[in-house]
């Protein structure tokens, strides 16, 4: 019973902390926190279900055969049918919450965390099973290092990449990629699955390829998620740049607004909390409206966008008079907001005044 319990206890707590990091990881425009357990529970209990009864299902065959599995019957269930099926029951589940949700789907890095929290759930409820199989407390603990410590983000890795697929085909203006990112996010997943299974079935010094694929995948994972992070700072100051010239907000806040650690709670010590919290809510509510524009100069100006940005762009006013920086004078007006990239020119620049 003990070592039962602690299995759902290991299982369970690294991935939510993992969870949890990867969440804090959008500072801008967090996903709600009721969607982002949603998505989890999708991952702990319907995912893990649907795949066991098709996985149970793929192996009647050899059940039915009565012989005794070989090394070729490991390798084809552990690189092709869980990696089929548990991939594709995930991405359904990430395609519901984008689906249903859709418009709290702003972007890439929104598809990739709503995959990942699918994937942490998957974890949770696969280590809860491995764990609790163990003989005795000694192979747990090693068995738990590995699955929490080495190898603790890959289904998080595996379905954020069919996440980032199911993203890009949201925004892309290619009608064909509509279908083909989502397609290719998940061929991805299954890849990556497939290969991940195979050198750890055979186990062995092809245990390490596992580990190093591992690494590799989790820094191609960070360095894309660095990639998105950066790219939504860039035109965060875009769309805020307008309401500094129309007086909406002033430039220092909106650079505030752009920046990745100006959300950081430890301004609380700083500003106090009452102006902490005026001012995190101005920010968020800036960044909103940097979003929203930016949705509507993708798929046009739809009435229900122009509506909800008009009443942003009252509420940022409002809030933005009410800052505690601008208060006490921090702040002061009549500045512009530097554009974020260096100007291109649509023609070379004239040749100099012949003498």
């Amino acid at each position: 019973m003990g070592l039962f319990l602690a299995s759902i206890i290991l299982g369970i707590v690294p991935m939510v902390v993992y969870a949890l990091i990867v969440w804090r990881l959008d500072r801008w425009e967090k996903e709600p926190f009721p969607l982002m357990l949603a998505a989890f529970f999708w991952g702990f209990i319907p995912s893990a279900i649907f795949a066991l009864i098709s996985q149970v299902i793929l192996g009647i065959p050899l059940e039915m055969s009565g012989r005794e599995p070989t090394l070729m019957d490991e390798l084809t269930q552990a690189s092709i049918h869980a990696p089929v099926t548990e991939e594709f029951i995930k991405a359904f589940g990430v395609w519901l919450v984008m689906r249903i949700f859709r418009r709290e789907v702003d972007s890439i890095l929104d598809g990739m965390i709503y995959g990942s929290m699918v994937g942490f759930g998957f974890s949770a409820i696969e280590n809860i099973l491995y764990f609790s199989s163990q003989p005795d407390p000694g192979s747990l603990a090693v068995l738990f290092f590995l699955r929490a410590f080495i190898f603790g983000f890959l289904h998080a890795m595996f379905t954020g990449l069919t996440g980032t697929g199911l993203a890009l085909g949201k925004f892309t203006r290619i009608p064909l990629m509509k279908i083909g990112w989502p397609l290719l996010g998940l061929a991805a997943a299954m890849a990556t699955h497939a290969l991940h299974n195979y050198f750890a079935t055979i186990g062995g010094e092809s245990l390490l390829y596992a580990i190093l694929g591992c690494a590799l995948g989790v820094c191609f994972f960070g360095v894309l998620i660095g990639v998105c992070l950066f790219h939504e700072n860039k035109w965060i100051q875009i769309h805020l740049a307008d309401e500094v010239d129309d007086g909406v907000i002033f430039a220092q806040q909106a650079r505030d607004a752009a920046a990745y650690w100006k959300r950081s709670s430890f301004n609380i010590f700083s500003l106090g909390l009452t102006g902490y919290f005026k001012r995190r809510r101005l920010l968020h509510r800036a960044t909103k409206l940097a979003y929203r524009k930016q949705r509507a100069a993708r798929v046009g100006d739809l009435p229900h966008l122009e509506e909800t940005i008009g009443k942003l762009r009252e509420e940022v006013r409002a809030l933005s008079r009410l800052d505690p920086l601008v208060v006490s004078g921090a702040i002061v007006g009549g500045q512009r907001l530097p554009p974020p990239l260096p100007p291109r020119r649509a023609v070379p620049p004239p040749l100099p005044h012949q003498q």
